[in-house]
């Protein structure tokens, strides 16, 4: 006998001009140019143009870009497609692919899990799921959330590691950064030939997942300009050449008068479908431009005076535009700004806040100021006496910045500087 039970649980519910929102906010110039001309060709009532129509005397002539041949699929596009290959739960399927869709441009996992899968109502072991998912597939280690888990993947992945690898990485991965050879030969029992053995084979292994898979030469176009309108102004423009959808106005009023019910009934749906698309649009550029100018606004300083980012997060950001903290996440996901000649992920303006008390912060300092600090004093070391992680620490306590060891071995290592044993070793 079959049981029927009722069952009551929460969903999210989008609308059509929602979703088309979300979408949008994601492309980039030639993906909105592509998403559009799939537009005018699903409507019989919209149509497109250019401001930039060649003149009949140029009609025969190509423009240089016309000529580009179309890059390999990116990374993200390689993980999507192995990701439709698995047949998984829905649900897993969607957490794994808003884990790739949070990658940075190294393949690590930066993202929150539990707030990504907040807006599908995804809980957290879903989540964990669709992370362990984005973790089996190539290049190995990518979705790692740190260089340890990054060499466990790949450790894990080859099959053939030495023996004790493994163990190292995940109970003694402290003491190999600092370069503690005997004490960790001792700890884990292990011969000479067999501990350079594992050390051999970790220096095969890649420190950014991304740095493994296919590299081919890809030129980025950015969508937006910061730069200085007047002496200590900064302001924003759109650097994207959209083609202009419009409404055919003349055919809608010739089928309005002339068809029947059901002509009448298909040509007002295909009006509100234009009317959402540039609502769509609108919104899409208000989010950008609004994100883009609490930046330049908030990072003044910076691009006019070179001096280190201000802590600022998404969530900031959100609070300060109005926006949801998903919307500032999709503007900045994959956007490049152009400022002063030069390109930048719009991202690389965000800067995560730590307490400070000294008197030059106002009571927070920047990751990457803390970096600017740790360079510098590790410049101005005594070759015979290099500076430890601890002793970072310790000096970064005494100017009221407290921060973990491991958070400064963490800068340490984004600033591609070897730890204290390896740099006296260098200076010898």
């Amino acid at each position: 006998m079959v049981k029927v039970a009722l069952k009551l649980e929460q969903r999210t519910k989008l609308s059509q001009i929602q979703r088309l929102t979300i979408k949008m906010l994601t492309l980039r110039s030639q993906e909105l140019t592509d998403f559009l001309h799939e537009q005018v060709a699903e409507n019989p009532l919209l149509d497109i143009r250019y401001g930039d129509v060649k003149s009949q005397a140029d009609a025969g002539k190509e423009k240089p870009l016309d000529a580009v041949r179309s890059r390999a699929d990116s990374l993200e596009e390689s993980l999507m497609k192995q990701l439709r290959l698995q047949t998984l739960p829905r649900p897993v399927l969607l957490a794994a692919g808003l884990v790739i869709r949070s990658l940075d441009e190294k393949g690590f996992c930066t993202g929150n899990l539990a707030e990504l899968g907040q807006e599908y109502a995804l809980d957290g072991a879903t989540m964990d799921k669709g992370l362990a998912v984005v973790q089996s597939l190539d290049p190995p280690g990518i979705g790692a959330r740190d260089i340890r888990e990054c060499l466990l993947l790949q450790t894990r992945r080859h099959g053939q590691a030495p023996a004790g690898t493994e163990r190292l990485l995940s109970q003694y991965y402290e003491d190999f950064l600092q370069g503690k050879w005997q004490k960790l030969q001792h700890e884990m029992d292990l011969s000479e030939k067999d501990f350079k053995a594992i050390r051999d084979f970790l220096k095969t292994l890649a420190l950014q997942p991304a740095s493994t898979a296919d590299a081919e030469t890809e030129f980025i176009r950015p969508d937006v300009e910061i730069y200085e309108a007047e002496p200590g102004k900064l302001a924003v423009r759109s650097l994207e050449e959209l083609p202009d959808v419009f409404f055919r106005d003349d055919l809608y009023k010739e089928y309005e008068a002339q068809g029947d019910k059901k002509t009448r009934t298909y040509i007002h749906r295909a009006r509100r479908a234009f009317l959402s698309l540039q609502s769509a649009l609108a919104y899409r550029w208000q989010s950008i431009f609004l994100v883009l100018q609490c930046v330049a606004q908030y990072q003044s300083q910076h691009f006019l005076q070179g001096l280190p980012l201000r802590p600022l997060r998404q969530k900031d950001a959100a609070y300060m535009t109005g926006l949801s903290t998903a919307t500032v996440s999709r503007v900045c996901h994959g956007r490049y700004v152009l400022f002063s000649g030069h390109v930048y992920r719009l991202q690389d303006f965000f800067a995560q806040a730590y307490a400070c008390q000294n008197e030059y912060e106002d009571g927070e300092i920047s990751d990457q100021a803390i970096k600017e600090k740790i360079r510098d004093h590790i410049a101005a070391e005594a070759p015979d006496h290099p500076w430890s992680d601890q002793e970072l620490a310790d000096w970064l306590a005494a100017q009221q910045i407290h921060i973990a060891r491991r958070t400064v071995a963490k800068f340490r290592l984004q600033l591609q500087i070897p730890n204290s044993t390896i740099r006296r070793r260098l200076k010898e």
